[in-house]
C-alpha cells in the first residue's frame, strides 16, 4: 500500500478514537474496539500515542466480575482552552472555556461603532491570554464571530457596524500566532445549537436580534452557498418597495420581525421614544392590548418566514433564538399553530437551549474541532451554568 494511503487510513483511525474517547467518557480499550471496528492492536498504538500527547488520561479500571478489569480512558479536557469572541452592533462578548466547552466563564465589553476593531480585540484577547498564564492553561484557538457575510475566514460585508479589516483573522494570528476562525454569528449559533442536537443532520438557527440571521446545517455540515451570503434570512423580501434596508434593498424581513423592529413599532404605537426588550416583555406579561397585538404581529411575519424555510429545505430542525420566544412560554406553539392552518405538513419548532451564547460555544466547538482535529464535539454545558 502507497505511504501517503497508509497515512491517511492512520490519520482517519487516529481521528475516529479520539472524537469517540471525546464524546462517550469513559470508555475502555475493548468498547473502542467493539465501536469502531478497529483491531486491539490498532487501539493500542492509537491509544498509547494519544497517552504521550498527554490528550487522553488513564482513569482507572472498570467494575466487572468477570477477567480482568478493564481500564478506562477519558479526554484531557484541561490539556488547554478555547477562546470565542462575539463582535455585537454594540458590545462585545468573550467567552473562555475547556477543549469540551466546560468550566465556561464570559466577559461582556461595550462597543462603538467608531471603535475600531483591531486593537480593541487585541486587548480583550491579551487580557485572557494574561489570565490563561496564571492559570497555566494555554488557550489553543480563538474564533471571532461577525454580524455579517464571512467567507474563507474574510469579512466581505457588516450592515451594523463599519466593515472592519476583512483580513482581521490572519492578522490576530500573526499577532498571537494562535489559529484563529472568524465565520458569520449565525453560522456559529447553529453549530453551537447543533452540538446539544448530535443526532440532527439537517437543522436551521434563527437569531432575531437588531437583524435576523440563519445558520444552515445540511447533512451534518455548514451550508454557506457560493459567496458567503446563504442564510441572510432577514434579507429577503417581506415587502417589495417597502422600508429602506441598510443593504441597499426594501422591505427586508428584519426590518419588520426583529426584535428591534417590534420595539420600535410597539413604541411608536404607545408614544413612547423607546422601549427595551424588558418593558416589552412586562407589557405584554400584563396584558397590555398593543404588546400582545405587537406578538400577534411577530408570531403572523415570523410563521409566513418559517413556511418559507420549510418549504425551501424541508429540514428536521427549526431552532428560534429570540428573547420573545426565549421568555414567552408558547410563542413557538402559536407559530406552529399559524403554520398548520396554511400548510399539511408537521414542523419541530424548539426555543433555543443557549441564547445569547448559542455563537460563542458554536466558535468554542469549532476552534477545538480544529485543534483535535474531529468533526464533531458534544457540549454539555448550560447557559446557566456561566460564570459572568
Amino acid at each position: 500500500m502507497p505511504i501517503a494511503n497508509q497515512e491517511m487510513i492512520r490519520d482517519n483511525n487516529r481521528r475516529l478514537v479520539l472524537e469517540y474517547i471525546v464524546n462517550n467518557p469513559p470508555v475502555s480499550r475493548a468498547e473502542l474496539s467493539k465501536h469502531l471496528k478497529l483491531t486491539k492492536a490498532t487501539i493500542s498504538a492509537i491509544v498509547q500515542d494519544l497517552i504521550q500527547q498527554n490528550l487522553i488520561l488513564e482513569i482507572g479500571s472498570a467494575k466487572t466480575s468477570l477477567g480482568r478489569k478493564p481500564i478506562l480512558l477519558e479526554f484531557n479536557q484541561q490539556y488547554g482552552g478555547s477562546l470565542a469572541i462575539d463582535v455585537r452592533p454594540r458590545q462585545i462578548l468573550a467567552l473562555i472555556s475547556d477543549l469540551k466547552g466546560e468550566n465556561c466563564r464570559v466577559k461582556e465589553y461595550p462597543f462603538h461603532p467608531e471603535d475600531r476593531l483591531f486593537p480593541l480585540l487585541t486587548a480583550i484577547i491579551e487580557e485572557h491570554l494574561k489570565e490563561q498564564d496564571e492559570s497555566k492553561r494555554k488557550i489553543l484557538g480563538i474564533s471571532v464571530g461577525i454580524y455579517g457575510v464571512v467567507q474563507n475566514n474574510r469579512i466581505i460585508f457588516t450592515p451594523y457596524y463599519p466593515l472592519p479589516d476583512p483580513e482581521l483573522g490572519s492578522l490576530l494570528e500573526e499577532r498571537f500566532r494562535i489559529p484563529v476562525i472568524v465565520e458569520n454569528e449565525a453560522n456559529l449559533s447553529v453549530l453551537g445549537e447543533s452540538a446539544f442536537h448530535y443526532g440532527c443532520r439537517n437543522m436551521i438557527h434563527i437569531n432575531v436580534h437588531d437583524g435576523i440571521g440563519m445558520g444552515i446545517l445540511i447533512d451534518g455540515h455548514l451550508y454557506k452557498g457560493k459567496d458567503g451570503y446563504a442564510g441572510e434570512f432577514g434579507h429577503t423580501i417581506l415587502f417589495p418597495d417597502g422600508k429602506l434596508c441598510p443593504c441597499g434593498n426594501r422591505g427586508c424581513f428584519e426590518l419588520y420581525a426583529s426584535e428591534k423592529a417590534i420595539l420600535e413599532e410597539y413604541a411608536s404605537r404607545t408614544g413612547k421614544e423607546t422601549v427595551t426588550i424588558d418593558e416589552f416583555l412586562s407589557d405584554y406579561n400584563q396584558k397590555a392590548p398593543e404588546a400582545y397585538n405587537m406578538m400577534e404581529l411577530f408570531i403572523k411575519y415570523m410563521s409566513i418566514g418559517i413556511n418559507n424555510l420549510i418549504n425551501t429545505f424541508n429540514t428536521d430542525l427549526i431552532v428560534l433564538n429570540s428573547s420573545f420566544s426565549n421568555y414567552i412560554p408558547d410563542i413557538n406553539s402559536r407559530i406552529v399553530e399559524y403554520l398548520a392552518k396554511h400548510q399539511n405538513r408537521d414542523c419541530r419548532i424548539i426555543s433555543s437551549r443557549l441564547q445569547d451564547i448559542s455563537g460563542l460555544m458554536g466558535g468554542i466547538r469549532l476552534s477545538c474541532e480544529h485543534f483535535l482535529d474531529i468533526r464533531h464535539l458534544k457540549i454539555r454545558t448550560s447557559p446557566f451554568d456561566l460564570e459572568r
